[in-house]
């Protein structure tokens, strides 16, 4: 049994890592800034919560103190992407400092631009911009430090606020047309968050997976037209889908803040892409995955419970 530290604890991959690793027989330390959403998101006693702010390098040692283990699952908002290398670099001291063991869960951004259809570990990670540069920056001080970087597929699920198919599930659910990034024939891949994380429970007691970077995989390759079809039938009824470009998301975004910071990303999110997790399936075995027909929808069941408003 090893005692984990969770850094980023009540976001959506730390709160299903939280529970994935409990199941899995070892002890679990949650970490925010917010006293209040831990208590909220670990109400029982399974989890010693600590209360701590990464970007604090006392509270950051404070907080993974005796831990043998260190997920970071910190997700900061766009208006604060810049700050990613400051945490990592806390981290990094750290762990190093307590002789710990440390894996990043991560995005797909370090290899932006995206230049192949099929995104493996040897896809170039080079270029790409500002919110690419420092999720890239982020990765290689700890990788430096000795953590396993495993790189997610966009991301939906219960607990998710905010991801490109979880946005659009979110207005299907209101009634409204789904807003789509891109044309509704091109395919891309997603990971339904729950199935990521028991993956990166797994990987706590492999000494292999360490200082080593890691393609996780989604479900397959998805439409837009798809998403509209599955959520239709999960609904009941017929769900529309608005294709957007980059002109449309330019205008939109003269009104909306974040998706102005998003526009930087999105000629990504504009292409084919599909996650070869072939080095990870040589380590574990290929993983059971949730097909996009039930994730979506538990997702959508957690939507209509008021799961998007909390």
């Amino acid at each position: 049994m090893l005692k984990a530290a969770i850094l980023g604890a009540t976001g959506p991959t730390g709160f299903h890592l939280a529970r994935a690793l409990h199941d899995d027989g070892h002890a679990v330390r949650v970490v925010s800034r917010s006293r209040r959403h831990l208590a909220r998101g670990f109400p029982d006693a399974a989890f010693e919560k600590v209360t701590a702010d990464v970007l604090k390098a006392d509270e950051t040692r404070r907080a993974i103190e005796g831990c043998d283990l260190v997920y970071d699952c910190i997700g900061l908002p766009g208006h604060q992407m810049h700050l990613h290398p400051v945490t990592a670099r806390n981290v990094a001291d750290a762990v190093l400092g307590a002789g710990a063991r440390c894996i990043q869960v991560s995005s797909c951004w370090a290899y932006m631009p995206i230049l192949l259809e099929r995104l493996d570990e040897f896809h170039p990670r080079a270029g790409g911009p500002p919110w690419a540069r420092w999720r890239r920056r982020a990765e290689d001080i700890l990788f430096d430090a000795g953590a396993a970087i495993l790189h997610l597929p966009d991301f939906y699920g219960p607990r998710v606020h905010v991801s490109t198919l979880q946005n659009a599930l979110a207005e299907a659910a209101a009634g409204k047309t789904m807003n789509w990034i891109g044309a509704a024939d091109v395919a891309r891949e997603y990971v339904y968050v729950p199935d990521a994380m028991r993956i990166a429970s797994r990987l706590a007691e492999i000494p292999d997976v360490f200082a080593q970077h890691w393609i996780l995989p989604g479900a397959g390759p998805l439409t837009g037209a798809q998403v509209a079809d599955i959520t239709s039938r999960q609904l009941g009824r017929e769900v529309k889908l608005r294709p957007a470009g980059l002109m449309t998301l330019r205008l939109v975004s003269l009104f909306n803040r974040d998706l102005r910071g998003f526009l930087q990303v999105a000629p990504d999110y504009l292409k084919p892409v599909a996650y070869y997790a072939g080095k990870l399936a040589r380590l574990i075995g290929k993983p059971d995955l949730t097909p996009y027909e039930s994730g979506i929808a538990s997702t959508l069941d957690w939507i209509a419970a008021g799961g998007a408003r909390g």
